[in-house]
């Protein structure tokens, strides 16, 4: 509930969590900056690293080593240094304790609504395919190699289940909770989404993002996020990996029979939590007493990402948009032309190869 009487004038501690609202914005847009900076400029050193040592790419195993060295570099070093600058260690950030009531649960639902958004994701690529549109161009290659797999698993599972999650599901939830859960999810929702900066994953990371924030909310704690992160990657590489291990009908009826799987015990668990959560409101109201004081809201909890309460509530009934601070505003702008830019390319490609082999193919 809203602690403030919307249109009432505003007195000195609304006004304060205002400024202290749009500073934490600020944090995060410099945070997302930096994260970006560095990734186009690791984008650029490997590129050139490529034209001056061709060596590098003589190896799959060396080529992704290379990539997941760089990855570690543009998602580890701003966290750390974000940490430095406010003060505070990565684990006040990193709330990894044990979760509340029906963590469980909430992990299995999540995991079934990621799911059904990655497929729905997955028919939506298969539907620009079938317009030449190629979004997998830039995908991992395929491979048996047991080294390279191994070292997908750590860089595209356990890495962006670590840093990924330490910086849109602890640092935004850290900074934006005491002044609001429902923007502090949607925000790093968002977040989470642009960051990917693919035009495939754009909706399907914020549904994601969204679930995962709103989990971590939930259960007061990020290992429910961290475990449903390095699961979805996971499966993602075993999925690629298998049809060329093990005969393809098998490896596909693999993947199937563990999505329905996943589907049906996320069902399961959602049916499960709205049961649970009808019954605790109907035990709320038979217990309540109109003569009882309203409960004294709860101590705000040293894990930023575990707020309880929001002890710094903003009333933006007025306009969600208008408070967002101009800084998130053009990290959002460059990282949506980034993600469009590489549609329209992809999309052109075939006209450009044309037009290339009609030039080469004249001269």
């Amino acid at each position: 509930m809203n602690n403030y009487v919307y249109g009432a004038p505003a007195d000195i501690g609304m006004i304060n969590n205002r400024k202290g609202f749009r500073a934490a914005q600020n944090r995060i847009a410099a945070l997302m900056f930096f994260v970006f900076a560095l990734m186009m400029g690791s984008s650029v050193i490997y590129a050139l690293g490529i034209n001056f040592f061709p060596g590098m790419t003589t190896s799959t195993f060396r080529s992704e080593l290379i990539q997941a060295i760089m990855y570690l570099g543009y998602m580890a070093v701003p966290v750390i240094l974000f940490g430095i600058l406010r003060g505070k260690r990565p684990g006040v950030y990193f709330c990894f304790r044990r979760g509340k009531k029906h963590t469980v649960a909430v992990g299995f639902a999540a995991m079934g609504i990621i799911y059904f958004a990655q497929l729905c994701a997955v028919i939506m690529s298969d539907l620009f395919s079938a317009a030449g549109i190629d979004l997998n161009a830039a995908s991992m290659q395929t491979t048996t190699e047991p080294a390279v797999i191994i070292l997908r698993v750590i860089y595209v599972a356990v890495f962006p289940a670590i840093f990924e999650e330490l910086v849109t599901r602890g640092i935004v939830l850290g900074e934006l909770l005491p002044y609001g859960k429902g923007f502090a999810i949607i925000t790093s929702g968002v977040l989470f989404a642009l960051m990917h900066g693919n035009p495939i994953q754009l909706p399907f990371a914020f549904i994601a993002g969204v679930t995962m924030a709103y989990s971590v909310v939930a259960c007061g704690t990020m290992r429910v996020s961290v475990v449903i992160h390095f699961m979805n990657n996971f499966l993602s590489v075993l999925f690629m990996s298998l049809p060329e291990i093990i005969p393809k009908e098998i490896a596909y009826s693999i993947e199937a029979a563990v999505s329905v799987l996943i589907f049906v015990f996320g069902a399961a668990a959602l049916l499960y939590l709205l049961k649970c959560k009808k019954k605790e409101k109907a035990s709320q109201n038979a217990d309540r007493d109109p003569a009882d004081t309203p409960p004294a809201p709860a101590v705000r909890d040293k894990w930023l990402c575990t707020v309880d309460d929001e002890p710094c509530k903003v009333d933006l009934r007025g306009g969600v948009l208008r408070n967002v601070t101009p800084l998130l505003y053009v990290y959002a702008v460059i990282m949506l032309f980034e993600a469009f830019s590489t549609l329209i390319t992809l999309a052109a490609m075939p006209a450009i190869q044309d037009f290339m082999e009609g030039v080469y193919g004249l001269v």
